[in-house]
């Protein structure tokens, strides 16, 4: 259990008696991937067979190591969960590198000698879920200004929290291409807390 920061139990009349309210602390700049969404060969690990996958979601450079370590993973859209201001959320399969005979026959296939760096990249399936908000930048331009909504600080706060806690889901990682930021954070297949709410109100009669 992570233990709560000092100002957790700042009572009111401690921070009434600290003086003037003040603006709040910016988060820091987010760390933003350049991404990239393509058609890709995926492969099955338990069947062997091969398919060929569009908008397949994973960062432009597979040479750069994720924050804290750990493998790079690209993200297979699956189904649309539901729609967000700027766009819309997305549960997503996760992939890794798949290096075998489907990755030797498509370097060959692209006359490149197999782990060849010119080889095409081959991914396969895991058992892994995340969902990925996908935000459109041409409605966050059109709409700038208009709404309190900033999807760019939302994304800077969710990397501030961070992924170390068992209830808090922030981000794991963020991507961005021309068209789309894609915020990548863990699936709960148990819905939204909004949904869970409406739930129990509904159940308690409004209460």
């Amino acid at each position: 259990m992570v233990e709560p920061s000092a100002h957790a139990y700042t009572t009111f009349r401690q921070v009434e008696e600290s003086g003037e309210a003040l603006r709040p602390l910016d988060f820091p700049s987010p760390i933003v991937l350049r991404g990239v969404r393509v058609t890709a060969l995926v492969v099955h690990p338990e069947t062997g067979s091969r398919q060929v996958c569009s908008g397949v979601i994973h960062r432009e450079d597979l040479s750069e190591q994720p924050l804290g370590g750990g493998e790079v993973f690209a993200y297979w859209p699956q189904r649309r969960l539901q729609d967000a201001i700027y766009g819309s959320v997305w549960a997503c399969l996760m992939l890794r590198r798949h290096y075998g005979e489907a990755s030797d026959d498509a370097a060959r296939a692209a006359g490149v000698e197999p782990n060849s760096p010119n080889a095409p990249i081959v991914w396969e399936i895991t058992k892994g879920h995340v969902a990925i908000k996908m935000v459109e930048w041409a409605r966050v331009h059109h709409m700038r200004g208009r709404l309190l909504e900033d999807p760019v600080k939302e994304v800077a706060a969710m990397q501030l929290l961070g992924t170390g806690h068992p209830h808090v889901l922030g981000s794991s990682e963020v991507l961005q291409d021309g068209n789309f930021l894609y915020s990548v954070m863990p699936f709960c297949k148990g819905g939204d807390l909004f949904g869970v709410v409406v739930q129990y109100a509904e159940e308690s009669g409004g209460e």
